[in-house]
């Protein structure tokens, strides 16, 4: 099958790029390891020729850069007060505003020979939401600290490992997990880390690589079994995953353990608020995406993982993709009802997938948009019993799975879901969700309506074979506001195309096809689309000479013997 561009040409306004040197905005910088330096460690914001602290503030306006806001006043360093060789200082700088947003702060330095903003660690927010603080191993001369901006709040984007990142969506991470590392049996981890650069990140997008595992993983959920039920190996495993965040600079980790049975529930827990601990006293930061909990009856089911605790720990919560198109919204507005009582909403992160999926007796499954839409285009030639396709004649070409006129839904907007869908049979009824342009821009109204922390998605890579979120996306992150819009149904109608003969019909999935006189290899084609992009199945048919017709003998003849 062939993919063919159309749909959607959506124009958009991405961030603007100040130009200059006094503009320009270097992202980068090493993380630094903690060894809290006892002497700064109550530090206070003073100004005037008074202060004696290690940074004092000023009256200082340097220019910051766009698609960033300054939070605290401009500190400089104090000419004669530097940091022992070997030892670390724990700083803390006044807020202008009190906040209880801790999204994307961090602090940064100026440099004075480009006129430019470095980072230099993440800020971390105090409970009060008055303070914020950081571990400092130098003593950069001037410091102050920046919140990056964005209307929807973190843009998260998930990739493999190595994996490329869409070109269109990369500028507009702000997080970016790369799954890069899995648990082993000794409580160490196991992979290598994915360089951000390497796969087309932007210098501003903080890197989370994520340590995963699930049941498709062979043996990874009893290893975690092993490693969540004790204490011991439990601690040994965050003081792994706290080393690979300080020994690799990286701001904070993603943790995505799936499929955990109900006996680790506590376990995991336990384990995520022992890991915020450790990281946040590095300056790291911990994200961790979970499952969606379910509607059973009256309440929401959270499964194996206690969220109230796991969202009190962690900075960042990411909901894994809701698969399930059916039940979504009639059920996912009660789970975000239940989720934002019990943790803060600006901490929780919606994810949206740019994958089909498909429901059955067997449950649901993701695929991509290449083989749903390949489903769809399916076709079959119905000749006669000898499977001859003869000239002149007129067969039946279907496309089996969405030929109407047999039951079947054809391709369609389904407005309870929001979704192009369709119906076929394989082992009893299936139902295909086609995730897109305009599925998208409806499940972001989840972002708005509750208030969320920001936007996941679940495949930020540059593969052809899954869906382009980021037309739906992009207009989101740089106005808040989703785009609704429905299909033209004329693009969801299929389309076809005989390279000789006619064909009659095919709005339902089937055609007859008036086969030429010419005996030959002769081709037929059907376009089907979801309403953004054209697919293509093309079939060569060969067709035959017509069988002679038998001599009959003439009228009042006596046929004869021959001896």
């Amino acid at each position: 099958m062939t993919r063919r561009g159309g749909g959607q040409g959506l124009g958009y306004a991405g961030p603007s790029q100040a130009a200059g040197p006094q503009r320009a905005f270097l992202l980068g910088g090493a993380v630094l390891a903690v060894v809290v330096l006892g002497a700064y460690l109550a530090f206070r914001a003073c100004g005037g020729s008074e202060c004696t602290k290690l940074y004092c503030s000023t009256s200082a306006n340097l220019p910051i850069p766009e698609g960033y806001e300054r939070v605290t006043q401009i500190f400089r360093a104090r000419s004669d007060a530097t940091i022992p060789d070997g030892n670390d200082v724990s700083v803390f700088l006044p807020l202008d505003q009190p906040t209880t947003d801790g999204r994307n702060l961090s602090f940064y330095r100026y440099i004075e020979e480009t006129g430019a903003w470095e980072p230099i660690t993440p800020a971390i927010l105090d409970p009060q939401g008055t303070t914020v603080a950081a571990t400092l191993s130098t003593t950069p001369r001037t410091i102050a600290v920046l919140r990056r901006l964005s209307s929807t709040g973190h843009v998260v984007g998930y990739v493999g490992q190595n994996q490329v990142l869409n070109p269109e969506g990369a500028p507009h991470l702000t997080i970016l997990h790369t799954r890069d590392f899995r648990p082993g049996s000794d409580g160490q981890l196991e992979g290598e880390l994915t360089d951000p650069q390497f796969i087309g990140a932007s210098p501003q997008t903080e890197h989370f690589p994520m340590v995963y595992a699930n049941a498709a993983e062979r043996g990874l959920i009893p290893i975690l079994d092993s490693l969540l039920t004790n204490a011991q190996t439990r601690s040994t495993h965050v003081r792994a995953i706290t080393t690979l965040a300080v020994e690799r600079q990286v701001p904070g980790i993603d943790i995505a353990y799936f499929d955990l049975p109900p006996t680790l529930r506590t376990p995991f827990a336990l384990f995520i608020v022992e890991l915020a601990q450790s990281l946040h006293g590095q300056n790291k930061r911990l994200s961790v995406t979970l499952p969606s909990p379910l509607k059973a009856g009256d309440r929401v089911d959270e499964g194996s993982y206690d969220w109230k605790l796991i969202g009190g720990a962690a900075d960042i919560v990411q909901i894994a993709p809701y698969r399930d198109q059916s039940t979504l919204r009639r059920d996912f507005p009660e789970v975000l009802t239940y989720l934002s009582s019990i943790v803060d909403p600006l901490k929780l992160v919606m994810t949206v997938s740019p994958y089909a999926t498909e429901k059955s007796v067997d449950g649901t499954r993701a695929m991509t948009l290449v083989e749903a839409m390949g489903i769809a285009a399916t076709l079959q030639l119905r000749t006669g019993p000898d499977g001859r396709v003869a000239s002149g004649s007129v067969i039946e070409v279907v496309a089996p799975n969405i030929n109407q006129s047999e039951s079947r839904s054809g391709i369609g907007w389904q407005a309870a879901t929001a979704c192009v869908t369709f119906t076929y049979e394989q082992s009893g009824p299936r139902t295909v969700w086609i995730e897109n342009f305009f599925s998208i821009g409806f499940k972001l109204q989840f972002v708005t309506a509750f208030k969320l922390g920001g936007v996941a998605i679940e495949d930020a890579g540059g593969l052809a074979e899954v869906g382009n979120s980021w037309p739906a996306l992009l207009p989101f992150i740089s106005s808040g506001q989703p785009i609704l819009m429905q299909p033209n149904p004329a693009d969801l109608t299929p389309r076809w195309f005989v390279s000789n003969g006619t064909a009659d019909g095919g709005q339902k999935g089937l055609i007859k096809w008036s086969t030429p006189t010419e005996a030959g290899t002769h081709t037929v084609r059907l376009t089907v689309s979801d309403g953004v992009a054209f697919f293509e199945n093309t079939i060569p048919v060969t067709v035959q000479p017509a069988p002679r017709p038998s001599a009959t003998p003439a009228a009042g003849a006596t046929p004869t013997r021959a001896n």
